[in-house]
């Protein structure tokens, strides 16, 4: 802002004569000045304020992505060539001794060699546990089972219990929904919800494998009900997916060799089966990789 100015406008002497001409000029100058003080103003209002607001995104001359992207630089892994962003693949395959059908070529473009696990996938419902009342479905055999919370999860045993600790078995159906990036709305039916899963789950490279559901499962299908009225009813957080991977070498009588994975290229993993290793001709492997 301009500084109080104490020089008069008109400077005059004691006993000089004020004329209108002095009058009128006096005037003019008031004006004048007020008006450069407050254009002196409003520069000062610009420059200091405005200006430094519209600015305010940015730091150092830069925007916000800007620096965003500056900072991200700081964590990319620079180290060694081998160093990266973790990825994760999940395979679901069935072997047999058939020909042909013993061995298999997995693509996973991780660009590189990546750690693999191997867990064959045992029945999700064990012969050997005592059922708790009717279910018509034949469950035998079944590796992956749609399931409804804790009615069907104590009729067919589907919880590991270690002393006092009960875990069920099974992954919530929401879950696995998002996981497999299946998109539905409240008034999809279940039963296309349902489908849509299966086949997100078993998409190619992966195998169909044999899967069910419950009773319970089928009898609400049947009834056609939306996912709305399965939120509404509280139903639909007690919808579980569930499946047994046994690491691969652990099983009584299993040995690591009877399966063998080979890196062929840093984009193509092989996985063998030997004859052994395949009981009532089927084998249902879920690999693993990470890199």
């Amino acid at each position: 802002m301009a500084t109080t100015e104490t020089t008069p406008y008109i400077p005059h002497s004691p006993g000089d004569l004020i004329t209108a001409d002095d009058w009128n000029g006096l005037q003019r100058k008031i004006k004048d000045d007020i008006h450069a003080q407050v254009e002196a103003g409003k520069e000062e209002v610009k420059h200091e304020g405005v200006d430094k607001a519209t600015n305010a995104e940015h730091f150092a001359g830069m925007s916000e992505k800007d620096l965003e992207d500056k900072l991200d630089q700081r964590y990319a892994p620079k180290a060694h060539d081998h160093e990266g962003q973790s990825a994760y693949r999940r395979f679901i395959k069935e072997f047999s001794s058939d020909p042909g059908l013993d061995k298999v070529l997995l693509r996973h473009d991780l660009g590189r060699f990546p750690l693999v696990d191997v867990y064959e996938l045992l029945p999700v419902v064990d012969p050997a546990t005592p059922r708790r009342g009717k279910q018509t479905n034949d469950l035998t055999g079944c590796k992956i089972l749609f399931y409804y919370g804790h009615a069907d999860a104590d009729a067919l045993g589907l919880r590991e219990r270690v002393g006092r600790e009960r875990v069920g078995i099974g992954i919530p159906f929401e879950e696995v929904l998002r996981e497999l990036t299946v998109k539905y709305d409240d008034n999809d039916q279940i039963e296309d919800v349902l489908n849509d899963m299966w086949d997100a789950f078993m998409k190619d490279p992966n195998d169909e494998i044999k899967h069910c559901t419950t009773d319970w499962v089928d009898e609400c299908c049947g009834e056609r009900r939306t996912v709305a009225e399965l939120k509404e009813a509280d139903d639909w957080n007690d919808l579980y997916v569930a499946w047994r991977p046994r690491k691969w070498g652990f099983g009584e009588g299993v040995t690591p060799s009877r399966v063998v994975v080979e890196h062929v290229n840093y984009s193509t993993v092989l996985v063998t089966v030997e004859a052994s290793a395949v009981i009532d001709n089927v084998l249902d492997l879920m690999i693993l990789m990470r890199s």
